[in-house]
């Protein structure tokens, strides 16, 4: 999960207030060594197209936010950030994600150029949770 912190948060501006519930933070916090994904979406509403970028702590809120996509709203990328017990480089990576699986009970990645994450996964059989547009072949 993200952890934020009173003394992240930034005053909001008078020109560009954030909307109403909403605060501004300079900086969140990783509280465990687990994945996280950054996740690149857009709304059309009223003809335009909004954009923003998310930060989500699981793959269960990523595939909750899929779960929305329709002719209005739709994930136009995700960002795998993988710790290094994962992607077993030796330090954090951020990957683009085409499709996360689930083998048993547990979530495996694909990441854009064939690798998977957690590796022992990668022969194993499991189920496509979601993918990519453009994911379908390969």
């Amino acid at each position: 999960m993200f952890e934020t912190n009173d003394r992240g948060r930034i005053p909001d501006s008078p020109f560009f207030p954030p909307q109403e519930g909403s605060h501004r933070w300079a900086y969140v916090a990783q509280t465990s060594s687990s994945e996280w994904f950054m996740v690149a979406y857009e709304v059309v509403k009223d003809g335009e197209k909004h954009s923003q970028q998310l930060l989500m702590p699981s793959a269960e809120y990523v595939l909750g936010l899929a779960s929305r996509e329709g002719d209005d709203e739709a994930i136009k990328e995700i960002q795998l950030v993988s710790p290094p017990w994962l992607n077993e480089s030796g330090r954090w990576l951020m990957e683009p994600l085409k499709k996360i699986h689930l083998a048993g009970r547990q979530f495996c990645y694909e990441l854009g150029d064939g690798r998977f994450y957690p590796s022992v996964f990668s022969n194993e059989s499991s189920k496509i949770m979601w993918q990519m547009k453009g994911a379908e072949h390969g």
